[in-house]
């Protein structure tokens, strides 16, 4: 229910009769809407899910006038269309667009009577006839106009100084308002595209451009694109502006590929030179995939754009992948972190060219075989390629990540229903991403690597340039994994079945021979019940210990309780999780968690970090003291892998901000700093030439955690010097980001605004203003929305509202404004006033998200009932609302819950015995 989430109470006859009450009005209300619908309709209730199998799309003719300077485009869109059935009306989509004209036409060319009726914000576009049409194949040619999107979706344009750019942003089901389309995935047809636009602008499409002729006045010139090969609408894309556009060496044959493929990258004026990086790393990713998967690239170019303004991270476009530029652009003052996080984000997007692309789901209850497969497949070849990057890593922070939100009761399945465009909206999340990516991961390792890929490439050679289901890719991989029906039950039960698994391990030795006893249940933080059982097929591998060595082995566990004979002799330690491949937590009785703690030098970082996560699982279960936790956390800081040296930072600020009285947080804050004190300090405020990437990863993540979280003073004069100097502050009067280490410049920005006051956020508002750099705008307003003096705070509330400020940049904003608890209240008390204008600016992707982001820090039962009052009655009013809302609450309920069963004192006897020397004085 919107507001509420299950909180595992029981609830009274009161409440119950007000939930009834509400689903009663609920389906009172929908019953009205449907008869308004289908009164307005003519008697067939509007579709707001599927559309009707009445009509097929065969082909698109797309002609698009548009000068990006304009507030408006106009269209010309040719659908060629089997009717399946004798029909009155045909249903597909459109939405914001004027329609012109439609002319109608049979099978034989003659005018079919029709009119044609958008049914308000449904999306829906009627196309009736005046008479019952036979099944056969008739024409649908609409002639339209719209103005450019101010939301990041559809048609949408961005102003960058004195240039205009148009660009698209169909996914999921924004085709509909660049032109009238069958916006499903399930509908993949031929596309011929034709742009005209101002003659000095360059046009680019999802194909090679093939003719071009100029207007008889000189200004305009119209470009026409190879037909594209069969493409559902989200996957169709085109760019105008004053691009920069650089032709790269096509990338060469090869054993699956016969042909050159041509090779481009295409950013704003000015930018071009800062391509380079992620051409390279396209040119080696590409023929990675086709060794990988046995098809050749499967479109006839490849162009990377990055634009100035984008609603996600980048879009898997057919041949002409969008990102948003700060993504994709490398310059010689970028973050070290931005080599890596260009090449990671190039081989998910091009991934997707044949998990999505070539093969496309029918429905988006089947999104995970695109972006889950995506997700796992960009780990794989980053580990392939670049073995320094740590992708297992990566990867396993993703699904950590994941296992918050699945750790749920209102969590969704991988495989969840999607019923209409909220669903569609919040099913790109971490359980379809992540979790979707682990599954696979955990499979592979348990069938084989060469087994999987031979079920993968058998599964795109079936359904190559076609749709491919669920059912149809498990179907393939059984034949080939050699699991028998095993297989299928292990893939079910974690795409069918919402949770995170736990699993109980322990060993039983006795004449010298081994037996593991494995149990599962669902692991739900403490206090929290589910109403019923799950029950999964749990490929489990456990890594037992002997003597100097270890060895893995696998059971599948499809039981709640179930015992294994273990080859080899009695261990002396276990890791239920080796690898770190298996989508799990795991429990161990007290004495075999000491013994694998004690041996966590022996284990591999992955291993290292579910360990850690272990701990973290435990105490969130509260079957771990938060003592015993803090006591684990040295074995860990010295690690020499950042994300295992760091791998329990969140649950120490969770002890230090829910459970810590003001003294013993201080006395928290002064070991913590004095555990990492040193480390930072050898590691110094500037990156060294040469230096690896891991010392790198190092530094960002203590810097930040110290001087952001705990706030020692050293870390915060260190950063905010830097700060200064970059935006001039440090008597030199001008502004060089540059002075501050670029993988440090985020942090060092906000303290600098924040500790510098009026002048400080001046000097940061007018660098972001005249900046051209989207990675530099990022930092600096997210520098402003840091300001925690209240009148700076507001003032950066109100300008986040202007035009100043882009669609994109928003979130960096508020963001930042709520990470510092200082601005929580009066952001809050801001919001009542401003939920309109701010739910209007945010594009669809992000209205879901908004509960949570005004939640950061509540955990208290009246936090969450306070959140809810406020947006249940707004919740219709944000795409996806309601199951944002949900977990939102449920999160707060759960942490509230943590809290008030914890007791805090045997944490501050732990924090008096452990206060540091200098300390003490």
């Amino acid at each position: 229910m919107p507001g509420g989430g299950y909180s595992g109470r029981v609830y009274g006859w009161g409440m119950l009769m007000r939930v009834i009450g509400a689903i009663l009005l609920l389906a009172f209300t929908c019953l009205g809407v449907a008869a308004a619908r289908a009164a307005a309709a003519g008697s067939e209730v509007v579709p707001d899910g599927k559309l009707p199998q009445v009509a097929t799309p065969l082909a698109y003719i797309l002609d698009i006038t548009a000068d990006p300077r304009a507030d408006r485009f106009e269209g010309r869109a040719r659908i060629r269309v089997r009717l399946e059935q004798a029909a009155t009306r045909v249903w597909l989509h459109a939405q914001r667009i004027d329609v012109h004209q439609l002319v109608a036409s049979d099978a034989n060319g003659r005018a079919l009577k029709a009119t044609v009726q958008l049914h308000g914000d449904t999306g829906v576009l009627e196309v009736r006839f005046a008479a019952r049409v036979p099944a056969q194949e008739i024409l649908l040619d609409f002639r339209y106009g719209a103005a450019f999107n101010a939301e990041l979706q559809g048609l949408y344009k961005v102003r960058l100084g004195d240039d205009a750019y148009a660009m698209t942003q169909m996914e999921p089901v924004s085709a509909r308002y660049a032109f009238p389309a069958f916006d499903e995935p399930r509908f993949k047809t031929p596309f011929d595209i034709s742009l005209t636009v101002p003659v000095a602008d360059v046009a680019v499409a999802n194909t090679r451009q093939t003719g071009q002729t100029k207007s008889p006045d000189g200004q305009w010139k119209t470009l026409s694109f190879a037909t594209t090969r069969p493409l559902p609408t989200y996957l169709v894309a085109f760019a105008i502006g004053p691009w920069d556009v650089v032709e790269a060496q096509p990338i060469a044959p090869n054993a699956v590929r016969k042909a050159p493929l041509p090779l481009r990258g295409i950013a704003a004026r000015g930018n071009g030179a800062k391509l380079d990086w992620a051409l390279q790393t396209a040119a080696a990713i590409v023929p990675w995939f086709e060794d990988y998967s046995g098809q050749p690239y499967p479109f006839d170019k490849l162009d990377l754009l990055g634009a100035p303004d984008f609603s996600a991270g980048a879009m898997e476009n057919a041949g002409l992948i969008i990102y948003r530029d700060a993504e994709l652009l490398i310059d010689k003052q970028s973050a070290a972190e931005r080599y890596r996080g260009v090449f990671n984000i190039n081989a998910h997007e091009i991934a997707h060219q044949w998990y999505g692309d070539l093969v496309t789901v029918p429905w988006w209850d089947d999104l995970w075989l695109n972006e889950a497969f995506a997700t796992w497949a960009q780990a794989k070849a980053t580990l392939a390629l670049h073995p320094e990057y740590d992708a297992e890593l990566g990867a396993l922070e993703g699904r950590q990540w994941a296992m918050a939100s699945d750790s749920l009761l209102s969590t969704r399945k991988i495989r969840q229903p999607i019923d209409g465009r909220g669903d569609i909206e919040t099913a790109f999340d971490g359980i379809t991403y992540q979790k979707g990516a682990a599954v696979l991961a955990m499979v592979e390792r348990w069938v084989g690597e060469d087994r999987f890929r031979a079920g993968m490439r058998a599964y795109l050679a079936a359904h190559a340039f076609g749709s491919g289901s669920s059912n149809d890719l498990i179907a393939t991989l059984a034949e080939h994994a050699g699991k028998g029906a095993a297989l299928a039950r292990v893939m079910r039960s974690f795409l069918d079945q919402a949770g995170v698994p736990l699993v109980k391990a322990s060993l039983d030795c006795a004449d010298g021979k081994a037996t593991l006893a494995l149990a599962q249940t669902r692991h739900l933080p403490l206090g929290v019940m589910a109403s019923t059982r799950a029950q999964w097929s749990v490929p489990v591998c456990v890594r037992f210990g002997r003597g100097d060595g270890s060895d893995a082995q696998c059971f599948l566990l499809e039981q709640a309780q179930q015992q294994f004979a273990v080859a080899g002799a009695c261990p002396d330690w276990l890791l239920p999780n080796a690898d770190a491949r298996g989508y799990y937590r795991f429990e161990l009785a007290p004495a075999d968690f000491a013994r694998l703690t004690a041996a966590h030098a022996r284990l591999r970082a992955p291993e290292q970090l579910v360990l850690a996560d272990a701990l973290d699982a435990a105490f969130a279960r509260g079957s771990l003291a938060p003592d015993a936790l803090l006591d684990a956390m040295p074995a860990f800081a010295d690690s020499g892998v950042p994300q295992v040296a760091t791998a329990l930072f969140p649950r120490y600020l969770w002890i230090r901000r829910q459970l810590a009285g003001a003294s013993t947080g201080l006395a928290l804050d002064a070991w913590v700093a004095d555990l990492y004190d040193a480390r930072m300090r050898g590691l110094g405020w500037r990156r060294q030439a040469g230096e690896a990437g891991t010392v790198t990863a190092l530094r960002r993540r203590l810097a930040h955690f110290l001087a952001t979280e705990v706030r020692q003073p050293a870390a915060r004069a260190a950063l905010a010097a830097q700060g200064r100097a970059a935006l001039g502050l440090d008597g030199s009067g001008t502004v060089d980001l540059a002075r501050a280490d670029p993988d440090l410049l985020d942090d060092a920005l906000k303290i600098a605004v924040q500790d510098g006051g009026a002048p400080a956020y001046a000097a940061a508002q007018r660098a972001f203003e005249a900046s051209r750099n989207t990675a530099q705008r990022y930092a600096l307003v997210a520098a402003l929305g840091a300001s925690t003096e209240p009148a700076l705070a507001a003032r950066a509330r109100d300008f986040g509202l202007t035009p100043r400020v882009q669609v994109g940049e928003m979130n960096y904003l508020y963001e930042a404004q709520l990470d510092e608890p200082a601005n929580r209240a009066a952001a809050w008390q801001w919001l009542h006033a401003h939920f309109d204008a701010l739910r209007e600016r945010l594009p669809p992707f992000a209205q879901a998200g908004l509960p949570a982001r005004f939640a950061v820090g509540r955990c208290s039962m009246a936090a969450a009932d306070e959140l809810a009052a406020f947006f249940t009655p707004r919740i219709k009013d944000l795409i996806g609302g309601e199951r944002g809302l949900a977990q939102t609450v449920e999160r707060i309920r759960q942490c509230a819950t943590l809290r008030e069963q914890l007791d805090a004192r045997p944490l501050d006897e732990w924090a008096a015995a452990h206060r540091p020397r200098q300390a003490s004085h």
